[in-house]
């Protein structure tokens, strides 16, 4: 599921924990900042060797992924404007990749969760609370 703000700029990808089925499947634009995909491969198929070239990049925002192993959590997401969009609830397994705008984390049950994102980052100049 995405979630677009009314100018149609992506603010969040979810991916419940059985929802993809595809043998690969690409939940964002080759062109995004940060890619996700979600692999469905059967036993002894291989992802041939490979590793990724030093590439200069120009990155504007810090997209961030959080991975819920355990617990439930509800996340807002909020548009450029830092308006409302929409809730969603995360449980075992589920994932969000956030993206523009902004969004608040509030933990339902006990949590324990991966976060993802790019760096180099510096708290103080990339995040500004509202």
């Amino acid at each position: 599921m995405k979630i677009y703000d009314k100018k149609e700029n992506l603010l969040a990808v979810i991916i419940k924990k059985d929802e993809s089925k595809e043998e690969k499947d690409f939940h964002t634009e080759h062109s995004s900042e940060f890619q996700i995909a979600t692999f469905n491969l059967k036993k002894d198929e291989n992802i041939q060797r490979h590793y990724h070239e030093k590439q200069e990049r120009n990155i504007y925002s810090t997209n961030e992924v959080i991975i819920l192993q355990s617990g439930k959590i509800l996340v807002t997401i909020y548009d450029l404007d830092l308006e409302k969009v929409e809730d969603i609830t995360l449980e075992n397994g589920d994932m969000i990749a956030l993206f523009n705008g902004g969004h608040e984390i509030k933990i339902l049950e006990d949590s324990n969760f991966i976060e993802v994102k790019q760096g180099p980052y510096f708290e103080e100049k990339d995040k500004t609370r509202f």
